[in-house]
């Protein structure tokens, strides 16, 4: 009896230690990267807005297409984005334009939910559509920049 509840005891402590390593491995080798992504586009804004004294702006995104730019708002107001690039260089500050017609249409439709239209850049800078089914860029003044349908 003494030995069947000695080797029970075993069998668990052995399940827990298997339990806690898989823990580990997951919180450090799945949530790590991105963590440590988020830490250094957090650490990029801090410095664009100590360089440029913008001591109100909110941090919008990331787009990645020929080249990796982030998006802020230069305000609480949001009525400017501030674009810039990942060596903390502001090449574009801008009006926030208002949306066009074709995104209004889609959204309308029911094809896009507003939350899946963010801002990007795409040698202008774009409303972007990330969906399942579409990628998509619409410059601001409503034309369709590139159109991609996903799953086919």
């Amino acid at each position: 009896m003494k030995e069947k509840l000695s080797s029970a005891f075993f069998t668990f402590l052995l399940s827990f230690i298997l339990i806690l390593l898989l823990v580990i491995n997951i919180f450090v080798f799945v949530s790590g990267p991105s963590r440590k992504a988020q830490a250094d586009q957090q650490e990029l804004f801090s410095r664009v807005i100590s360089n440029y004294q913008l001591t109100e702006a909110i941090y919008i995104g990331r787009h990645a297409h020929h080249r990796i730019t982030y998006i802020a708002f230069l305000n609480s107001e949001k009525q400017q984005l501030v674009f810039y690039d990942e060596d903390g260089l502001i090449f574009l500050l801008i009006d926030v334009p208002p949306v066009p017609q074709l995104l209004n249409e889609l959204i309308d439709q029911g094809i896009v939910k507003e939350s899946s239209v963010t801002y990007g850049y795409f040698d202008v800078p774009v409303f972007v559509i990330d969906t399942a089914q579409r990628l998509q860029y619409i410059d601001f003044s409503g034309k369709s920049v590139f159109y991609l349908r996903k799953g086919q």
